[in-house]
């Protein structure tokens, strides 16, 4: 059986890796999809490297507890991340995980002094993606706006909202996977894996949230620990309106702010507007 491969995704004998731009992601604690689903779309001449942030028990990396805490916690670490990165020779420092930005105290604020700091530190753009949710979503015109957020528990969910509403939208609502009915409580959305999240459940999700609020300009998809590329040009054509997610919002900043105008067809309203230009 023949497989239809992309060969421009691999890299090439005597090939400069990376002539177009070299990605550094800052990943969250747990598995970080947000590195693997930009490859999955980015045009040709992009690579890409990782730094983890991580949580410590008596001094010992231990597991993610999706916690307010936990995110604060590893949050300290992202300014000695972009320091590696930059060391590492990136072009771009790029932090995953909306909730770095909403759960460490200051607000809105606190999260735009330390992107200004990282970046003044390093010399590099710096992509955060609970800002980046911000930009694409004023890009789009979006005045209100309804949340899927997904497998956020509780503590993640209401700072989310005032996140956003202290950016200047009305949310009309947030509605997470225990409040749409999906799990019964937080500690079982806590059980499941988040990278094994079936994307029909983040696109039944993302559309029940729509019918529940039909007076939002746009929906918004957060939670990086899933897939959402592949389900928002569905849900833009079913719903009608524009819909973004954490993922998608991240990358377009990636390729604005390395001037790289390829439009991303198949993946959205958003991504495909990058052949517009500036």
């Amino acid at each position: 059986m023949d497989i239809d491969i992309d060969k421009r995704k691999f890299q090439r004998w005597g090939e400069d890796p990376g002539w177009r731009g070299f990605v550094g992601f800052i990943g969250v604690p747990n598995l970080c999809l947000s590195g693997w689903e930009f490859m999955k779309i980015a045009p040709e001449g992009f690579i890409i490297t990782f730094q983890h942030t991580y949580m410590t028990r008596n001094g010992v990396p231990s597991k993610f507890d999706f916690t307010v805490e936990g995110i604060q916690e590893a949050a300290k670490q992202v300014e000695h991340c972009a320091d590696v990165l930059k060391a590492v020779g990136v072009d771009l420092i790029a932090q995953s995980g909306t909730p770095y930005s909403f759960c460490p105290e200051g607000g809105l604020a606190a999260t735009r002094e330390l992107h200004a700091r990282v970046e003044k530190k390093t010399g590099l753009p710096a992509v955060f993606m609970g800002l980046a949710v911000i930009a694409a979503l004023k890009k789009m015109g979006a005045k209100s706006i309804a949340v899927s957020s997904t497998y956020y528990y509780e503590g993640w969910r209401k700072r989310y909202t005032d996140f956003l509403q202290e950016a200047g939208f009305n949310v009309l609502g947030n509605e997470s996977f225990v409040r749409l009915g999906y799990y019964a409580n937080d500690d079982e959305v806590r059980r499941h894996p988040t990278r094994r999240f079936a994307m029909s459940l983040i696109y039944r999700a993302a559309k029940k949230v729509a019918d529940m609020y039909p007076q939002a300009d746009c929906v918004v998809i957060s939670g990086a620990g899933s897939l959402t590329l592949d389900i928002l040009q569905p849900l833009e054509t079913d719903l009608r309106k524009p819909v973004i997610s954490s993922g998608a919002s991240q990358y377009y900043e990636i390729f604005r702010r390395l001037n790289c105008w390829e439009s991303i067809p198949g993946r959205g309203s958003l991504l495909a507007s990058l052949s517009n230009g500036p």
